[in-house]
C-alpha cells in the first residue's frame, strides 16, 4: 500500500501539471483505493475540511430539488455532488491512508515545483509561435492544448496547459510561491540561486498569459508567505513599496489599454450574478445552471461569475457561502497554529507556503473564479487538506520531536540531490508515450 500511495501521489500532482482532463481521473483512482481499503480503516474522524465537503453535497442535492436542471441530460446535482464527493475521498485518503510527515510533504512539493517548469515551457512555446517549433514534435503537444482551449477570446495570450490564460496564470502563481519557499529551505547557495531563477521563469510565464488578476493574487500570496515567517515590519515595508511602485508607474499593469473595458464587462457580470443570488439567496442555482440563467438575464453567456465569493453565493446560496468562509477561517487558524507549534524553520515555512497558495487563489478569485477548474481546484483543495492533516498530526497528536525525517514513503527521494526530483516526479517513459499519442492523433 505504501508503494500504491506513493505512485498515486505522483499521478495526482502530475495530472495538475499536464492537462485538466487528468485530475478527475486521479481523484477517481484515489476513491477506488479508499473504498478498497475502507475496512482496514474503520474509524474515520470526520472534521474539517470533510464537514465542508459533506455540507456542499447536501446543499447541492436540496438546491436541485427546488431548481432542477440538466447538463447534457445529466442532473447538475449529480456532477456537483460527485465533485465534492471526490474531494471528500481525497481528504480521507491523505488523512488516514498516506500518513505523510511534513518532510514527506516538503519533498512532494519541491518535486512538484520543478515539474511545474513544464507548464512554463509550454507557455513560452505558445508565445513564440515559431514555425520551426510548430512543425516539430512539440507542435503536436501545442496542438493538443489548442484543441481543448476554452477561452472566449483568441489572442496572443498563452493558454498554457489549462486551456485558459487566467487558469494557467493561477497555476503559475502557486509555482512562483513554491519558488520562494524553496529559496528559504534549501541550504546550498546554488540551490537558492536556482530557486530565484525559477521564480523569475514563473513570473515571466505569468506575464505571457496576460492575466491582470494573477498579479494581485501573486502579491497577496507573497505578503502572506512573508508574514508567516514572522518578519512583520519587513512585510509591511515591502507591501507599501510595491503599492507605491504601481501608483507611480501604472503602465506596468498588463493590457492596461483594455482595463476599463474589462472592468465594465466585469461589473455587468457581477451585477447579474448578484441579481441571481438575490432570487435564489438560500441554496443557489448550482454551477452549470448559473450560465443558463445568466444568458436569459444578460443576453450573453458566461460560465461563472468571475468572482469567487459571488460565484459561490449565487451557485450554493448563503448556506454555501457560510460553509466556504468557515472553511477558510478554520484553515487560516489551523495553519497559524501549526506554524507556532512546529519547532523547525522548514516546517514553519511549509505552513506559510501552503496558506499563501490558498490566499493567493482567493485573491486571484476576486477577479476570476479559478478554483472551479479541475487543475486549480485540486491544487487549492490539496493545500487546505494538507494544512488540516498536518495540524492534527502536529498539534493534536503531539508527535515525538525526535522522530526521524519521513516515514519511509519518500525517503529514497530525500536521500538524493534536489535536481533528481525531475526524474522522480515525471516518468519520462510516460511523457514519451503521451507525445507519441499526440503525434498519432495529428497524423490521423
Amino acid at each position: 500500500m505504501i508503494n500504491v500511495n506513493k505512485r498515486l501521489a505522483q499521478f495526482i500532482f502530475l495530472s495538475i501539471i499536464l492537462t485538466p482532463l487528468l485530475p478527475p481521473v486521479a481523484l477517481l483512482c484515489v476513491s477506488f483505493v479508499v473504498l478498497w481499503q475502507w475496512k482496514k480503516h474503520p474509524n474515520k474522524v470526520v472534521d474539517w475540511p470533510e464537514k465542508a465537503f459533506i455540507g456542499f453535497m447536501i446543499v447541492s442535492a436540496v438546491s436541485w430539488l427546488f431548481n432542477p436542471s440538466w447538463y447534457f441530460g445529466v442532473p447538475v446535482a449529480v456532477i456537483t455532488i460527485g465533485m465534492f464527493g471526490l474531494y471528500f475521498m481525497l481528504s480521507v485518503w491523505i488523512r488516514h491512508f498516506t500518513k505523510w510527515t511534513w518532510q514527506d510533504v516538503q519533498q512532494i512539493y519541491l518535486a512538484f515545483w520543478l515539474g511545474g517548469l513544464y507548464v512554463a515551457v509550454i507557455v513560452f512555446f505558445q508565445q513564440m509561435d515559431w514555425d520551426v517549433i510548430n512543425d516539430s514534435f512539440i507542435g503536436y503537444i501545442l496542438q493538443f492544448y489548442n484543441e481543448f482551449r476554452f477561452q472566449s477570446e483568441w489572442s496572443v495570450r498563452s493558454i498554457g496547459t489549462s486551456g485558459n490564460s487566467n487558469l494557467t496564470a493561477a497555476l503559475l502563481i502557486c509555482f512562483a510561491l513554491m519558488s520562494i519557499y524553496a529559496a528559504s529551505v534549501l541550504r546550498k547557495k546554488w540551490q537558492k540561486l536556482l530557486a530565484f531563477v525559477v521564480f523569475g521563469i514563473y513570473v515571466t510565464a505569468i506575464w505571457c498569459t496576460g492575466s491582470r488578476g494573477a498579479w494581485a493574487g501573486l502579491l497577496i500570496g507573497l505578503i502572506v508567505q512573508l508574514w508567516m515567517t514572522g518578519h512583520r515590519k519587513r512585510t509591511v515595508t515591502i507591501t507599501l513599496a510595491i503599492f507605491l511602485l504601481i501608483y507611480c508607474f501604472p503602465e506596468i499593469i498588463p493590457r492596461k489599454e483594455t482595463l476599463q473595458a474589462t472592468i465594465d464587462v466585469r461589473l455587468e457580470v457581477w451585477t447579474t450574478a448578484l441579481e441571481i443570488f438575490r432570487e435564489h439567496w438560500l441554496l443557489g442555482v448550482q454551477p452549470l445552471y448559473f450560465g443558463q440563467l445568466f444568458v436569459k438575464k444578460a443576453g450573453f453567456y458566461v460560465f461563472h461569475a468571475h468572482n469567487i465569493l459571488l460565484g459561490i453565493a449565487s451557485e450554493y446560496g448563503a448556506i454555501g457561502l457560510i460553509l466556504f468562509l468557515s472553511l477558510l477561517v478554520v484553515t487560516v487558524q489551523r495553519a497559524r497554529r501549526w506554524r507556532k507549534v512546529a519547532n523547525r524553520k522548514e516546517e514553519k515555512r511549509l505552513a506559510g507556503m501552503l496558506l499563501s497558495q490558498t490566499i493567493a487563489l482567493i485573491g486571484h478569485g476576486m477577479y476570476d473564479y479559478p478554483i472551479i477548474a479541475p487543475q486549480i481546484g485540486l491544487l487549492f483543495m490539496l493545500s487546505i487538506i494538507i494544512i488540516h492533516t498536518q495540524y492534527y498530526r502536529r498539534c493534536m497528536n503531539k508527535p515525538d520531536w525526535s522522530d526521524p525525517p519521513g516515514d519511509g514513503q519518500f525517503r529514497d527521494f530525500a536521500d538524493h540531490k534536489l535536481i533528481s526530483a525531475i526524474s522522480f516526479f515525471i516518468p519520462y517513459q510516460m511523457l514519451y508515450w503521451i507525445f507519441r499519442l499526440f503525434a498519432f492523433r495529428k497524423m490521423e
